[in-house]
């Protein structure tokens, strides 16, 4: 028999408990559904399903997949001679590349706008920047770009010369120009993009796109005790940070570095020009562009053979992070068991809305500037040392990249398959070893960190994909590692501060005016971890029995539990949303259950949300 103790919404926390009936005697249950019910049934019609394996090269670059083929085909190269295999190391490769940034303008605005709104307003986000952006990246994929990373609002994007093409300026130019291109392309087309969310003052959301061209470095990073991380860095990224912020929405800022290159194929005089100036040059057209050489008609190298999946498939997943992952195949088995299609489009419709801690990282500019022979050095060091702290406190690595903000590592506590009761309180231990490491390591660095509610979902088309983390805290966490007061140090928000004040001692700063919100927030400096933070788990039980309130629901669990019979089998289930302060009832819950000679089951669950169509 099942009694249910309490019902809500999907998703949040769910506490079971049950007591077994001894192996000697059968248990006998009440169906819910009879046999003539299930002869009633459908016959199942198979929908289009999708393996994992198969689905996992679509989440990272066209170059790390030509990378990986080329250490698996290393790999087989050696075992034919047999010898021992050589060990990954971090590398930085120089090439020049066309670099592209496209951000999304209003996304801070409408986040901040839909926070207010709670995990209805979240998913109202997710769903909206999913079709923004799928959109974004079809037309970046048309025009053959590769796509490095998403970050957040923006997609970073290059064209590089491959080792078998010459440098000539002829072929820089061609690759600036395709970058042109690709962005009046998307001005074009999605230079503003209606959106229809109800009782929201933005109404639209615009692009705007800045072009660096220059030395690039693809650097791999990473390896034990975690993954691989891929960035690019360079001349043609510092460009970037430059000119990306002088294009207004709906504008393309082109570096002068980039523009040289432009003019060796293109005649200048027949761009629409809107602004110049020694920083950057804004490029208002192309359609009246005229080439000065001929288009060049020889075929583009098809490059080595690709080599089977299989024989690389493991390479593959070590850039992948592990949350990636668990979803992707979650939600491939969520879909099978509701009989839904699984192939790659319908899976990226899926979203989950959990409350998860946020840490951003800003890194010394060093790493930026890869001339020099010590970033590759400090970049994998400083990828090992927070490797080391997620892996102790279980969070999860989102990516290292840089962008016109400079070198970011981004990091997430309570994605799954890694949640917790407290994510907050692992992140803030996280940091805090982070910070001690990186004095040694880094003359500057800052750190941000939030707690809040995201929507997590796939964004992308078949060719390349990425899973999604949106919400305002993701915005309040970047806001607060670039605040001064994140120097050499760490601020965090309101919530994470009321999560884990009792573990933590903290410096609290005031209030300050951050981009996105209309009035000021407070934040806070974690310090230390207390000394007479409660860690025994039977001090943690008497709290929670000291419950203010609640008489309803305690009434509710004192029936249930003292109802069941001890000759059959009984299971309760106490279902509540995430984020409602509803641990201490869990605790008492699991006290009387524990009292009482019943076996307890605490559960993190995730909202599994249909599409709408």
């Amino acid at each position: 028999m099942i009694r249910q103790v309490s019902h809500g919404p999907r998703g949040g926390h769910a506490l079971l408990a049950g007591l077994k009936r001894p192996a000697t005697s059968p248990a006998t249950f009440n169906s819910a559904v009879d046999l003539e019910t299930l002869t009633r049934i459908p016959e199942f019609t198979p929908t289009p399903q999708s393996d994992c394996a198969q689905i996992v090269p679509n989440f990272v670059s066209k170059h790390v997949r030509q990378h990986c083929v080329a250490i698996a085909r290393n790999r087989m190269k050696v075992r034919l001679q047999k010898l021992p295999r050589p060990p990954r190391e971090p590398s930085a490769v120089p090439s020049f590349a066309a670099v592209m940034m496209a951000d999304v303008s209003g996304y801070s605005t409408l986040t901040s706008i839909l926070a207010e709104r709670g995990s209805t307003g979240v998913d109202l986000l997710g769903k909206t920047m999913k079709g923004y952006l799928d959109r974004i990246i079809a037309t970046i994929l048309t025009h053959d770009g590769d796509i490095v990373k998403f970050a957040g609002d923006a997609v970073i994007v290059y064209w590089k010369l491959q080792s078998h093409e010459a440098e000539t300026e002829i072929n820089r130019g061609e690759l600036v120009l395709k970058a042109a291109f690709c962005c009046m392309d998307l001005l074009n087309s999605l230079g503003t993009y209606d959106i229809n969310v109800p009782n929201c003052s933005t109404k639209v959301l615009r692009l705007h796109l800045g072009i660096g061209a220059g030395q690039i470095y693809d650097v791999h990073v990473g390896g034990s005790p975690g993954r691989w991380e891929h960035f690019i860095a360079g001349d043609a990224l510092r460009q970037l940070s430059q000119v990306l912020d002088l294009a207004k929405a709906g504008e393309l800022a082109m570096s002068h570095a980039a523009l040289k290159w432009f003019s060796s194929v293109v005649d200048i005089e027949t761009i629409r020009v809107a602004g110049y100036d020694k920083r950057c040059v804004l490029i208002h057209g192309l359609e009246k562009a005229r080439r000065k050489i001929p288009r060049s008609n020889q075929a583009p190298s098809s490059g080595p053979a690709e080599l089977e999946l299989s024989l690389f498939s493991d390479i593959l997943h070590s850039y992948i992070n592990e949350s990636a992952l668990f979803k992707l195949q979650a939600d491939i088995n969520q879909s099978n068991l509701f009989r839904l299609p699984s192939d790659l489009p319908n899976l990226l419709k899926l979203q989950e809305i959990r409350q998860i801690t946020t840490v951003f990282i800003k890194l010394d500019t060093i790493i930026s500037k890869w001339e020099s022979g010590d970033a590759l050095k400090i970049a994998q060091s400083t990828m090992q040392c927070v490797q080391e702290a997620l892996i102790k406190y279980e969070g999860s690595l989102r990516q290292f990249h840089v962008d016109d903000k400079g070198a970011v590592m981004l990091a997430f506590f309570g994605l799954p398959p890694l949640a917790h009761l407290n994510d907050a309180s692992h992140g803030i231990k996280a940091v805090l070893e982070i910070r001690h490491r990186l004095m040694d390591l880094l003359d500057e660095f800052s750190i941000g960190v939030t707690t809040g509610v995201v929507s997590i979902g796939g964004v992308g088309i078949n060719d390349r994909t990425e899973y999604a983390v949106m919400g305002d805290s993701i915005n309040m966490a970047a806001r607060l590692m670039c605040h001064p007061e994140a120097r050499n140090a760490m601020l965090c928000d309101e919530k994470t501060y009321i999560l884990c004040k009792n573990e933590f001692e903290f410096e609290k700063l005031g209030e300050t005016k951050v981009k996105g919100k209309a009035n000021p927030i407070r934040i806070f400096r974690p310090l230390s971890a207390r000394l007479e933070a409660i860690h025994d788990e039977a001090a943690r039980a008497q709290i929670s029995k000291e419950i203010i309130g609640r008489a309803r629901e305690k009434d509710l669990i004192f029936s249930v539990l003292h109802s069941f019979d001890k000759e059959e089998v009984g299971v309760a289930v106490l279902e509540a949303d995430g984020g409602q302060g509803l641990s201490t009832l869990f605790g008492f819950t699991k006290e009387e259950a524990l009292g009482g000679g019943c076996l307890t089951w605490y559960v993190l669950a995730v909202i599994f949300q249909l599409p709408y169509e």
